[in-house]
Protein backbone atom coordinates (compact mmCIF):
# COMPACT_ATOMS: atom_id res chain seq x y z
CA UNK A 1 0.00 0.00 0.00
CA UNK A 2 1.45 3.03 -1.22
CA UNK A 3 2.12 5.71 2.02
CA UNK A 4 1.06 8.86 -0.05
CA UNK A 5 -2.42 7.04 -1.28
CA UNK A 6 -5.54 8.68 0.29
CA UNK A 7 -8.24 6.51 1.64
CA UNK A 8 -11.76 6.32 2.09
CA UNK A 9 -13.44 5.67 5.76
CA UNK A 10 -14.72 2.17 4.00
CA UNK A 11 -11.12 1.44 3.01
CA UNK A 12 -9.37 2.13 6.47
CA UNK A 13 -12.17 -0.20 7.79
CA UNK A 14 -10.74 -2.89 5.12
CA UNK A 15 -7.38 -2.01 5.57
CA UNK A 16 -7.88 -2.84 9.51
CA UNK A 17 -10.14 -6.04 8.74
CA UNK A 18 -6.87 -7.23 7.04
CA UNK A 19 -4.94 -6.77 10.25
CA UNK A 20 -7.48 -8.87 11.96
CA UNK A 21 -10.13 -6.42 13.42
CA UNK A 22 -13.71 -7.79 13.19
CA UNK A 23 -16.32 -5.39 10.52
CA UNK A 24 -17.92 -3.92 13.98
CA UNK A 25 -14.35 -2.96 15.74
CA UNK A 26 -12.82 -1.44 13.05
CA UNK A 27 -15.97 0.94 12.72
CA UNK A 28 -15.88 1.24 16.33
CA UNK A 29 -11.85 1.93 16.70
CA UNK A 30 -11.85 4.24 13.57
CA UNK A 31 -15.11 6.26 15.42
CA UNK A 32 -12.83 7.01 18.67
CA UNK A 33 -9.90 7.87 16.44
CA UNK A 34 -11.65 10.74 15.04
CA UNK A 35 -13.46 11.75 18.50
CA UNK A 36 -11.43 10.58 21.10
CA UNK A 37 -13.56 10.02 23.77
CA UNK A 38 -16.96 9.32 23.67
CA UNK A 39 -20.41 7.52 25.00
CA UNK A 40 -21.40 4.18 23.61
CA UNK A 41 -24.75 5.81 22.44
CA UNK A 42 -22.59 8.45 20.54
CA UNK A 43 -19.88 5.68 19.14
CA UNK A 44 -23.17 3.35 17.65
CA UNK A 45 -24.17 7.22 16.11
CA UNK A 46 -21.29 8.10 14.32
CA UNK A 47 -20.10 4.33 13.71
CA UNK A 48 -23.48 3.05 12.08
CA UNK A 49 -22.66 -0.21 14.77
CA UNK A 50 -25.63 -1.35 16.44
CA UNK A 51 -25.40 -0.08 19.83
CA UNK A 52 -25.55 -4.21 21.58
CA UNK A 53 -22.85 -4.87 19.01
CA UNK A 54 -20.76 -1.60 19.97
CA UNK A 55 -20.37 -2.89 24.01
CA UNK A 56 -18.77 -6.41 22.39
CA UNK A 57 -16.57 -4.28 20.05
CA UNK A 58 -15.32 -1.95 23.16
CA UNK A 59 -14.95 -5.03 25.57
CA UNK A 60 -12.60 -6.96 22.97
CA UNK A 61 -10.53 -3.42 22.01
CA UNK A 62 -10.45 -2.66 26.17
CA UNK A 63 -8.75 -6.49 26.53
CA UNK A 64 -6.33 -5.53 23.38
CA UNK A 65 -5.47 -2.30 25.56
CA UNK A 66 -6.39 -0.19 22.20
CA UNK A 67 -9.03 1.96 24.27
CA UNK A 68 -9.95 2.36 27.93
CA UNK A 69 -13.02 2.91 29.89
CA UNK A 70 -13.72 5.80 32.74
CA UNK A 71 -13.13 4.59 36.00
CA UNK A 72 -17.10 5.46 37.00
CA UNK A 73 -19.71 3.12 37.54
CA UNK A 74 -22.36 4.53 35.23
CA UNK A 75 -22.57 6.82 32.06
CA UNK A 76 -18.89 6.09 31.53
CA UNK A 77 -17.12 6.99 27.81
CA UNK A 78 -14.87 5.58 26.08
CA UNK A 79 -11.20 6.32 25.01
CA UNK A 80 -8.60 5.62 22.70
CA UNK A 81 -4.87 5.41 23.79
CA UNK A 82 -2.57 7.04 21.63
CA UNK A 83 -2.62 6.28 17.65
CA UNK A 84 1.32 5.46 17.32
CA UNK A 85 0.68 3.04 20.38
CA UNK A 86 -1.82 1.07 18.82
CA UNK A 87 0.11 0.55 15.50
CA UNK A 88 3.51 -0.52 17.54
CA UNK A 89 1.70 -3.32 19.32
CA UNK A 90 0.24 -4.64 15.88
CA UNK A 91 3.59 -4.63 14.42
CA UNK A 92 5.22 -6.02 17.71
CA UNK A 93 2.59 -9.02 17.32
CA UNK A 94 3.59 -9.77 13.89
CA UNK A 95 7.23 -9.73 14.80
CA UNK A 96 6.55 -12.59 17.44
CA UNK A 97 4.17 -14.37 14.89
CA UNK A 98 7.06 -14.22 12.41
CA UNK A 99 9.32 -15.47 14.70
CA UNK A 100 6.89 -18.17 15.66
CA UNK A 101 6.65 -19.58 12.07
CA UNK A 102 10.51 -19.63 11.67
CA UNK A 103 11.08 -21.76 15.26
CA UNK A 104 7.66 -23.81 14.48
CA UNK A 105 9.13 -24.66 10.76
CA UNK A 106 12.45 -25.67 12.21
CA UNK A 107 10.95 -28.10 15.07
CA UNK A 108 8.31 -29.28 12.62
CA UNK A 109 10.88 -30.32 9.75
CA UNK A 110 12.89 -31.87 12.47
CA UNK A 111 10.02 -34.16 13.34
CA UNK A 112 9.99 -35.77 9.50
CA UNK A 113 11.33 -39.49 9.34
CA UNK A 114 13.80 -39.69 6.57
CA UNK A 115 13.25 -36.27 5.22
CA UNK A 116 16.59 -36.92 3.41
CA UNK A 117 15.33 -39.86 1.61
CA UNK A 118 12.24 -38.70 0.04
CA UNK A 119 10.91 -41.08 -2.44
CA UNK A 120 10.84 -40.06 -6.46
CA UNK A 121 7.50 -40.13 -7.93
CA UNK A 122 6.32 -40.12 -11.33
CA UNK A 123 3.11 -38.03 -11.87
CA UNK A 124 0.45 -38.43 -14.96
CA UNK A 125 -0.48 -34.71 -16.08
CA UNK A 126 -3.06 -34.35 -18.52
CA UNK A 127 -4.57 -31.00 -20.30
CA UNK A 128 -3.02 -28.00 -21.03
CA UNK A 129 -4.06 -25.98 -18.20
CA UNK A 130 -2.62 -28.48 -15.51
CA UNK A 131 0.50 -28.51 -18.07
CA UNK A 132 1.22 -25.15 -17.64
CA UNK A 133 -0.03 -24.68 -14.07
CA UNK A 134 2.80 -27.29 -13.54
CA UNK A 135 5.25 -25.89 -15.83
CA UNK A 136 4.96 -21.88 -13.50
CA UNK A 137 5.24 -24.23 -10.34
CA UNK A 138 8.59 -25.85 -11.32
CA UNK A 139 10.03 -22.88 -12.87
CA UNK A 140 9.03 -20.98 -9.60
CA UNK A 141 10.91 -23.36 -7.29
CA UNK A 142 13.68 -24.23 -8.84
CA UNK A 143 17.18 -22.97 -7.65
CA UNK A 144 20.37 -23.99 -9.53
CA UNK A 145 19.15 -24.39 -13.36
CA UNK A 146 15.97 -24.68 -15.44
CA UNK A 147 16.68 -26.41 -19.07
CA UNK A 148 13.46 -26.08 -21.19
CA UNK A 149 12.50 -27.01 -24.58
CA UNK A 150 9.31 -25.05 -25.04
CA UNK A 151 6.36 -26.47 -27.27
CA UNK A 152 4.67 -24.59 -29.45
CA UNK A 153 1.52 -24.41 -28.09
CA UNK A 154 3.13 -22.65 -24.73
CA UNK A 155 4.11 -19.76 -27.78
CA UNK A 156 0.68 -19.69 -29.61
CA UNK A 157 0.21 -15.93 -28.80
CA UNK A 158 -3.69 -16.61 -29.83
CA UNK A 159 -3.69 -18.71 -26.10
CA UNK A 160 -1.58 -16.05 -24.85
CA UNK A 161 1.18 -18.84 -24.65
CA UNK A 162 4.42 -16.83 -25.28
CA UNK A 163 3.09 -13.82 -22.72
CA UNK A 164 3.64 -15.83 -19.84
CA UNK A 165 6.16 -18.21 -20.31
CA UNK A 166 8.63 -15.69 -21.64
CA UNK A 167 7.73 -13.35 -18.77
CA UNK A 168 7.91 -16.53 -15.87
CA UNK A 169 10.95 -17.13 -17.22
CA UNK A 170 12.78 -13.55 -17.13
CA UNK A 171 11.75 -12.77 -13.46
CA UNK A 172 12.98 -16.38 -12.51
CA UNK A 173 15.99 -15.40 -13.80
CA UNK A 174 15.76 -11.59 -12.99
CA UNK A 175 15.63 -12.64 -9.20
CA UNK A 176 18.01 -15.20 -9.20
CA UNK A 177 21.79 -16.32 -10.23
CA UNK A 178 19.87 -19.61 -11.88
CA UNK A 179 21.77 -21.38 -14.65
CA UNK A 180 18.60 -21.35 -17.34
CA UNK A 181 18.58 -22.52 -20.93
CA UNK A 182 15.65 -22.48 -23.14
CA UNK A 183 14.55 -24.19 -26.58
CA UNK A 184 12.11 -22.64 -28.61
CA UNK A 185 10.29 -21.88 -31.94
CA UNK A 186 11.29 -18.58 -33.09
CA UNK A 187 9.66 -15.92 -34.67
CA UNK A 188 9.41 -12.52 -35.34
CA UNK A 189 6.85 -11.81 -32.31
CA UNK A 190 9.07 -12.89 -29.97
CA UNK A 191 11.85 -10.63 -30.75
CA UNK A 192 11.85 -8.05 -28.59
CA UNK A 193 11.15 -10.85 -25.49
CA UNK A 194 13.87 -12.39 -27.01
CA UNK A 195 15.86 -9.45 -26.05
CA UNK A 196 15.23 -9.22 -23.34
CA UNK A 197 15.51 -12.63 -22.34
CA UNK A 198 19.61 -12.63 -23.74
CA UNK A 199 20.04 -9.15 -21.86
CA UNK A 200 20.17 -11.02 -18.93
CA UNK A 201 22.31 -13.98 -19.38
CA UNK A 202 19.56 -16.82 -20.63
CA UNK A 203 20.65 -19.05 -23.00
CA UNK A 204 18.20 -19.93 -25.78
CA UNK A 205 18.59 -21.83 -28.85
CA UNK A 206 16.27 -21.36 -31.97
CA UNK A 207 14.70 -24.86 -33.36
CA UNK A 208 15.33 -24.77 -36.65
CA UNK A 209 13.34 -27.32 -39.64
CA UNK A 210 9.35 -27.38 -40.56
CA UNK A 211 9.03 -30.22 -38.69
CA UNK A 212 6.75 -30.46 -35.63
CA UNK A 213 8.43 -31.13 -32.34
CA UNK A 214 7.44 -34.82 -30.92
CA UNK A 215 8.02 -33.61 -27.14
CA UNK A 216 8.70 -30.81 -24.58
CA UNK A 217 10.71 -30.88 -21.61
CA UNK A 218 10.94 -28.97 -18.36
CA UNK A 219 13.94 -29.71 -16.19
CA UNK A 220 14.60 -27.95 -12.72
CA UNK A 221 16.39 -29.47 -10.17
CA UNK A 222 15.82 -32.78 -9.54
CA UNK A 223 12.66 -32.81 -10.91
CA UNK A 224 11.60 -33.21 -15.09
CA UNK A 225 8.44 -32.86 -16.94
CA UNK A 226 7.95 -34.58 -19.93
CA UNK A 227 5.35 -33.78 -22.51
CA UNK A 228 3.93 -35.55 -25.45
CA UNK A 229 2.72 -34.27 -29.05
CA UNK A 230 -1.47 -35.66 -28.57
CA UNK A 231 -2.30 -34.26 -32.18
CA UNK A 232 -1.59 -31.75 -35.36
CA UNK A 233 -5.04 -29.77 -36.15
CA UNK A 234 -4.13 -26.63 -36.99
CA UNK A 235 -1.58 -26.55 -34.31
CA UNK A 236 0.45 -29.04 -32.21
CA UNK A 237 -1.20 -29.48 -28.77
CA UNK A 238 1.00 -31.32 -26.12
CA UNK A 239 -1.79 -32.17 -23.26
CA UNK A 240 -0.19 -34.99 -21.49
CA UNK A 241 2.85 -35.76 -20.31
CA UNK A 242 4.97 -37.24 -16.69
CA UNK A 243 5.77 -35.20 -13.91
CA UNK A 244 8.90 -36.56 -11.85
CA UNK A 245 8.94 -35.67 -8.44
CA UNK A 246 12.39 -35.68 -6.02
CA UNK A 247 14.08 -37.27 -8.84
CA UNK A 248 17.94 -38.65 -8.20
CA UNK A 249 20.55 -37.66 -10.22
CA UNK A 250 20.01 -41.42 -12.45
CA UNK A 251 16.48 -40.67 -13.12
CA UNK A 252 17.63 -37.00 -14.19
CA UNK A 253 20.63 -37.46 -16.58
CA UNK A 254 18.93 -39.59 -19.34
CA UNK A 255 16.35 -36.75 -19.29
CA UNK A 256 19.76 -33.57 -19.75
CA UNK A 257 21.29 -36.18 -22.54
CA UNK A 258 18.34 -35.99 -24.45
CA UNK A 259 17.91 -32.36 -23.86
CA UNK A 260 21.66 -31.68 -24.95
CA UNK A 261 21.12 -33.97 -28.29
CA UNK A 262 18.18 -31.69 -28.79
CA UNK A 263 19.85 -28.46 -28.31
CA UNK A 264 22.68 -29.46 -30.40
CA UNK A 265 21.18 -31.16 -33.24
CA UNK A 266 17.77 -29.81 -34.04
CA UNK A 267 18.62 -25.92 -32.76
CA UNK A 268 20.84 -22.78 -33.82
CA UNK A 269 22.20 -20.76 -30.82
CA UNK A 270 20.74 -17.06 -30.58
CA UNK A 271 22.78 -14.41 -29.84
CA UNK A 272 22.57 -10.17 -29.42
CA UNK A 273 24.59 -9.45 -32.70
CA UNK A 274 26.94 -6.19 -31.91
CA UNK A 275 26.63 -3.20 -33.75
CA UNK A 276 29.18 -2.54 -36.05
CA UNK A 277 31.14 0.65 -35.75
CA UNK A 278 30.54 3.05 -38.74
CA UNK A 279 33.79 4.85 -40.07
CA UNK A 280 33.97 8.43 -39.93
Amino acid sequence: MSAMKKLDESEIEGALQSLGFTKNDSKVLLTLCKFKILSPADIAKYSGVDRARVYDSLNRLIEKGFIQKEPIKRGANYQVIPIERIFKVIRDDYKTKIEDTLFLEKIISELEINKEESEPRVWSINSRSKIRKKVKELISLANTRIYFIITPDLLMQELGGYDWVLKEIWNKKFSSDIQIVIALKYNEILKEEIKKLLKISITIHSIEGDSVIPFGLLITDNQFLLTTLDSVREAPEYTSGLWLENGTSKQIVGYEHLFKHFITSECKLIQLTPIKNVPD
